[in-house]
């Protein structure tokens, strides 16, 4: 009896030991550089996901945030992240288009129309998978992408019109250069936190960000309108994890950190319509323009930014299916791009 009992002590043990429920399981720290404020939407976003992968694995998981400029620099962070220099990411990819051209498809100008159409292009459209396959070229593991409210036309002068456009000054990097070159404006490489000064000296004529901005940065102070529908409604950032550090999780944790994504991108469908609401409340609070471009010129402006869609499509073979996919479910929804 006593072997017995010494036995299925030794067995009780070992499980308690190996069993992550018990509390003895192998916990892990990882560092995540976020590009944004704490207090900033896309911060909170990142604190919520945070918190959700700790309450996942019952603790055995904590990531640490690191704002701004803490870690790395924010154009430095994909390498950082490819070389294991930090543990993942939160931001967004267009920073490093040049690694990563799939990341344009994220943001090709009238894509999905609202929050719940981007949840569907993602979750039963095949873009998760795509995005992960882009990614995983680079060492690195695609969590899940975050809206981040409307992002469009804020501007000094109306737009009702393509013609409008011509030779505008607009504040735009990358992507949204390309957007403004195609429209015929002239884009004009300015850095986020100069762009207020640059609005009020009329440097820029207007600038394409975030519709929230208007209050938080005070824009309403320098222009005039907001042109609906938004380029991007909503823009779509990510998290990302080094796949290397991911690939040493245990499976349950690799789960749950790819759940606390998803849950946190859940999070930012609902929220993103009410963040845009509240930028609109700004608008007539303080008699800022809101210009809906009727459904003639609005398909006027699909049309002039399609040619943009079919040079992203060429970057890579993701890059192609990614716009294919994308072409095939707003032509399902009824929505003509040409």
């Amino acid at each position: 009896m006593k072997k017995i009992f010494k036995l299925m002590l030794g067995l009780l043990m070992a499980a308690i030991l190996v069993t992550p429920q018990w509390g003895f399981a192998k916990s892990y720290k990882l560092r995540l550089q976020c590009v944004y404020p704490e207090k900033a939407y896309a911060g909170q976003s990142t604190k919520f996901f945070a918190q959700k992968v700790e309450e996942l694995t019952q603790g055995n998981v904590k990531i640490k945030i690191f704002w701004p400029g803490q870690l790395v620099k924010t154009k430095e962070a994909f390498d950082a992240l490819e070389k294991g220099m930090i543990d993942a990411y939160s931001g967004s990819m267009l920073y490093f288009a040049g690694f990563v051209p799939e990341v344009n498809c994220e943001w090709l100008p009238f894509g999905w129309q609202d929050t719940g159409q981007a949840l569907e292009v993602y979750r039963d459209n095949g873009w998760l998978d795509l995005m992960r396959k882009a990614t995983i070229k680079h060492g690195v593991h695609y969590v899940a992408p975050l809206c981040v409210a409307s992002m469009g036309l804020i501007t000094k002068f109306p737009v009702r019109t393509v013609e409008d456009m011509k030779g505008r000054k607009i504040r735009a990097v990358g992507m949204e250069a390309k957007i403004m070159d195609v429209l015929g404006a002239a884009p004009v490489a300015i850095a986020g936190a100069e762009q207020y000064m640059a609005l009020k000296r009329g440097t820029v004529e207007g600038t394409d960000y975030p519709f929230y901005t208007i209050g938080k940065y005070k824009f309403y102070e320098v222009c005039n309108y907001i042109i609906r529908p938004a380029f991007h409604t909503p823009g779509i950032i990510e998290i990302l994890i080094n796949q290397q550090v991911y690939s040493a999780l245990p499976r349950q944790y690799q789960e749950a950190i790819d759940k606390a994504g998803w849950l946190a991108f859940e999070r930012t469908v609902e929220l993103s319509p009410q963040w845009d609401e509240r930028a609109y409340q700004v608008c007539k609070e303080k008699g800022v323009e809101i210009i809906d471009l009727a459904p003639a010129e609005l398909q006027r402006f699909r049309q002039a930014t399609l040619p943009l869609w079919e040079k992203v499509a060429k970057k890579s073979e993701i890059c192609s299916d990614l716009v294919k996919n994308l072409k095939a479910y707003l032509e399902a929804k009824g929505i003509k791009l040409q």
